[in-house]
């Protein structure tokens, strides 16, 4: 109870703070500005600023009285799987919005010296900016609470050790036998369940691959290489370690593949039939991370599964 005060103090600061630290900012940059209305919202932003600065804060272990004591034993069971996930999702989150704070300063110092405006927030480049930017912030804290769970939990490849270690030949070819048998499903169901194509343009992902060329390398880089490794590590490693250290195998298998469809319901929601094989995706990356005690099969597995389901999608979906 104590931590939780502590960080709900350090959150009121934080925002508290970055209102302050707009409003100076306004008076001392812009005097001009008098509208009230205006004036009101950049202090919002300010202090959203100052929210988003906490969350990271808060990710990192970096406030104070709101972190494990120095010295403490380290615990690693239910609780620690679980903030795996959630701390995975907030880095994300906050590592974007953090980026859209400062463009949306930028833009308002553009129009308060009666220059033009340089951010398009509703295009393309935002979109992907704030992409990378949550990715990189993610992927950061991945690194971080890695070392903080130490070497040896790491490179166990048990039930509760994160497997970050060699696995046979053999694992990789089933993951990739098993990789071609989803993307086979992906496409059988695209064939006999076709999307609404008007509903999915309309979605931000889809204006994310409304690039193309070089301008598009970024963006498939993250959705097909990097952005399945860290969720493999996050949901296959940190989170089913966790909860294999209290609940068991079977059971951590079962919660990290529903929170894992769960955390895809944004995208799948307007195809409901797209759960079907992020289930069976999940699925088998946990039967590889058991049958051959590393996480690295189920990486590959995931690689390969975004690839193709992107493949099937331009090959399929008219």
């Amino acid at each position: 109870m104590r931590r939780i005060l502590v960080s709900l103090a350090w959150l009121a600061g934080f925002a508290l703070l970055g209102g302050v630290a707009m409003d100076v900012f306004i008076q001392v940059m812009f005097p001009h500005v008098h509208a009230p209305a205006l004036r009101m919202k950049l202090i919002g932003l300010g202090a959203e600023f100052g929210f988003n600065l906490f969350v990271l804060a808060m990710c990192f272990a970096l406030l104070p009285g709101a972190r494990r004591p120095p010295g403490a034993a380290a615990r690693f069971g239910v609780a620690q799987g679980i903030w795996g996930m959630a701390g995975f999702g907030l880095a994300m989150a906050s590592g974007g919005a953090v980026l859209a704070n400062v463009l949306t300063l930028e833009d308002f110092t553009l129009l308060a010296r009666h220059a033009q405006a340089r951010v398009d927030f509703t295009g393309q480049p935002f979109l992907l900016a704030m992409v990378l930017a949550g990715e990189c912030a993610a992927a950061l804290w991945v690194v971080w609470y890695l070392r903080q769970l130490g070497a040896a939990r790491v490179e166990d490849g048990g039930e509760t050790g994160i497997g970050w270690c060699a696995a046979p030949a053999l694992g990789y070819v089933s993951a990739a036998v098993m990789a071609v048998w989803i993307v086979c499903s992906v496409g059988l169901l695209f064939h006999f369940f076709p999307p609404d194509m008007r509903a999915l343009r309309n979605l931000p992902e889809a204006r994310l691959f409304e690039a193309s060329g070089v301008a598009a390398l970024p963006l498939l880089v993250v959705a097909v290489f990097i952005g399945p490794a860290l969720e493999e590590i996050v949901f296959r490693g940190i989170a089913f370690a966790g909860l294999a250290a209290r609940l068991g195998p079977g059971w951590a298998g079962v919660v990290t593949t529903l929170v894992f469809m769960a955390a895809h319901a944004p995208e799948k929601m307007y195809y409901p039939p797209g759960f079907i094989d992020v289930g069976l995706m999940a699925a088998c990356a946990v039967v590889l991370r058991l049958k051959f005690r590393s996480i690295r099969p189920a990486i590959v597995l995931h690689i390969l599964y975004n690839g193709g389901s992107m493949l099937a999608a331009g090959l399929f979906v008219r």
